[in-house]
């Protein structure tokens, strides 16, 4: 049988899935076809892989950018494309996208098991009734979910998806990857150079409102007028985006411009070497579906410092806090000072330590686990296809 996937551009952590859910398939004697809508995303500039995979890799628009291509072009060469391969089931991430809904809409005329593969969590941002009642009539067109965690499972059932219907391990990156290359890195004296000379804290995000940078550079400001002379960690900032012009006016306010480095955006492999030798990450979010790279620097044996508004936070920074690190109130920036101090403050050996236990907590949501949730989603579709309202409105 024939499981389909589509996601809008193919990153590592994507491409990590998809081999592990590949491999999986292939044990079974079933297979995998994995579509790529656009060639190139401007949003997440990933280095192109091109090699040949275990899997059939199917690009819709491969000389074209995401953000260029219409709406409707995206769903017709969806449908097409669907329509040539015929696929026996399909995992569709989201319900927003128009090949998502393309994809979902097809699994309906053609009676096919249908994945919703979903990282949405009700505090990601206000939600206005009449956009939830379009979302739970869309639910109608899933047979089964996979989700990140527990408040991701919540969000859906809230919108009418059965909880005994909803599987795990959506959020997944090479683990191994990170874990392997963090640790070579370690073991070249070399590779240290250019880095800050001391432990540093480590973000990688986009810089856009919603990681909250702005008021992490305010906590990080703080946290240095308050730490004993001469032990203050720097910070490091990986990234690049929209609201870089306001984090440069917010480095400038802070008075640390001197202990604050912007590398920019890296590539997998550069940027594991910025793990390598980091003291602690910290993932300041107001709104973050799950934090993937939370999950890249546990498995880099990092300690962490997470917003309890980042859907991973939970998952990573299990209770009691202190044994992977810790959680903060991202909207408060003392507290978050405070917690880079506590961090900042532990003895070496019980840093390392708590990055080693953040490592054993990430390494059972890996790459693996996301093809395990997968095809746990579907054999619950399959055994029992929920009974579906009409077929939505083309558009709605």
């Amino acid at each position: 049988m024939l499981f389909a996937v589509c996601f809008t551009n193919f990153g590592p952590y994507h491409l990590a899935r998809l081999r592990a859910l590949a491999a999986l398939l292939a044990g079974r004697g079933d297979r995998l076809i994995a579509y790529e809508t656009a060639g190139d995303e401007r949003t997440y500039p990933w280095e192109r892989r091109t090699e040949a995979e275990a899997f059939d890799r199917v690009v819709l628009f491969p000389n074209r950018t995401l953000e260029e291509i219409p709406a409707g072009a995206c769903a017709e060469a969806m449908t097409e494309a669907l329509d040539r391969d015929r696929p026996d089931a399909l995992g569709v991430v989201g319900y927003a996208r128009p090949e998502s809904m393309a994809m979902a809409r097809w699994t309906r005329r053609n009676s096919r098991s249908s994945i919703l593969m979903s990282e949405s969590q009700s505090v990601d941002r206000p939600r206005v009734w009449y956009k939830e009642m379009i979302k739970s009539r869309r639910m109608n067109l899933f047979d089964a979910a996979l989700v990140g965690g527990p408040y991701h499972r919540d969000y859906l059932v809230d919108l009418g998806m059965p909880a005994d219907r909803v599987a795990f391990g959506y959020n997944a990156v090479d683990n191994a990857f990170y874990e392997a290359r963090a640790d070579q890195w370690r073991n070249q004296p070399e590779a240290r150079a250019g880095l800050p000379a001391a432990p540093y804290f480590l973000t990688v995000c986009r810089f856009a409102p919603e990681k909250n940078l702005i008021r992490l550079i305010e906590a990080f400001a703080l946290y240095r007028g308050q730490a004993e002379p001469g032990k203050a960690w720097d910070l490091v900032v990986c990234g690049g985006g929209p609201q870089a012009d306001e984090v440069e006016k917010a480095v400038e306010r802070s008075g640390c411009g001197s202990a604050i480095h912007r590398p920019g955006f890296l590539q997998a492999d550069a940027l594991s070497r910025w793990y390598a030798f980091a003291g602690g990450f910290v993932l300041a979010s107001v709104s973050e579906p799950w934090g993937l790279v939370a999950n890249e620097a546990a498995a880099a044996g990092l300690p962490l410092l997470l917003s309890s508004r980042a859907g991973c936070a939970r998952t990573l920074v299990p209770d009691p806090e202190g044994i992977t690190g810790a959680r903060f109130d991202p909207f408060d920036a003392s507290r978050m000072a405070a917690k880079l101090s506590w961090l900042a403050e532990r003895p070496e050996a019980e840093r390392l330590a708590i990055g080693r236990s953040a490592r054993e907590v990430v390494s059972a949501w890996g790459p693996e686990r996301f093809a395990q949730g997968a095809v746990e989603a579907w054999e619950i579709a399959r055994r029992s296809p929920r009974r579906r309202a009409s077929l939505l409105r083309k558009g709605s």
